[in-house]
């Protein structure tokens, strides 16, 4: 995996930015391509440069990091985020900003490596997805899709439909166990014996009031689709391996 990471470093404090910029010189697969002192410059950077990651001190003089971060979230949505603080308590108000990590002053190497080894993993997954296509069988033929158009795959009666953002629904000739495996290379998971779905477009999931049954929410998606009891845990821990936190 040759992925290298672009960062910014964002910090008030000059010492501050000199011990991190020491500390990335340690990884091969880091760029430091520009450092910030202030919530402008990081904003005014960020509209002329290609970032992954931001590495963003809580405290700042002009702007806090939090809203700095959330800024971030909406206008660059593809930039991934670690905070840095020198308060641990400061951390349990940040996970809403979906950072990959918080790491606290002064910034333990092997910590480090870790959050940025999961940037890495995250960056790459994204880029090796971007365009691709796969060649499913049909009943009028084969059809070539856009993984990333895919909104769920449904078995109804003894069919199953792959159902598309664009509109498209096709009827596919093979069972849903041999789609189970086909679609595993692309981060879908069996949410229920009839429905298989892409994890990245995962939006929420629901337990009724006793939690004797869930459902799933997907993005861009009217449908609730079921999620079996015994695939609750395992869809949580296969959402804790693609980076996300769960609290």
């Amino acid at each position: 995996m040759n992925r290298q990471l672009n960062i910014l470093i964002v910090d008030d404090e000059q010492i501050s930015l000199d011990i991190l910029k020491s500390s990335l010189e340690v990884f091969s697969f880091v760029t430091i391509v520009g450092e910030a002192s202030n919530g402008a410059d990081v904003i005014k950077f960020l509209q002329g440069n290609k970032i992954d990651l931001v590495l963003l001190d809580i405290e700042m003089e002009d702007i806090h990091g939090f809203k700095l971060a959330s800024h971030i979230q909406v206008a660059y949505p593809d930039v991934m985020i670690i905070f840095i603080t020198g308060h641990v308590d400061l951390a349990l108000n940040g996970y809403e900003y979906q950072p990959i990590d918080f790491l606290v002053k002064p910034v333990n190497l092997l910590r480090l490596e870790q959050a940025l080894t999961r940037v890495r993993d995250l960056a790459y997954k994204d880029q090796s997805k971007k365009g691709t296509q796969i060649g499913i069988h049909t009943e009028g033929g084969l059809e070539i899709i856009n993984v990333n158009d895919i909104l769920y795959l449904e078995k109804i009666e003894r069919k199953v439909f792959i159902f598309c953002k664009t509109g498209e629904k096709f009827k596919l000739t093979d069972s849903l166990q041999k789609l189970e495996a086909i679609f595993s290379d692309y981060n879908f998971f069996r949410t229920h014996q009839s429905f298989l779905i892409p994890i990245d477009k995962i939006k929420s999931i629901h337990a009724d009031e006793f939690k004797r049954s869930y459902t799933v929410q997907l993005k861009d998606v009217d449908e609730i689709i079921p999620l079996s009891r015994d695939k609750h845990h395992e869809l949580k821990q296969v959402l804790i391996k693609n980076g996300i936190k769960i609290w």
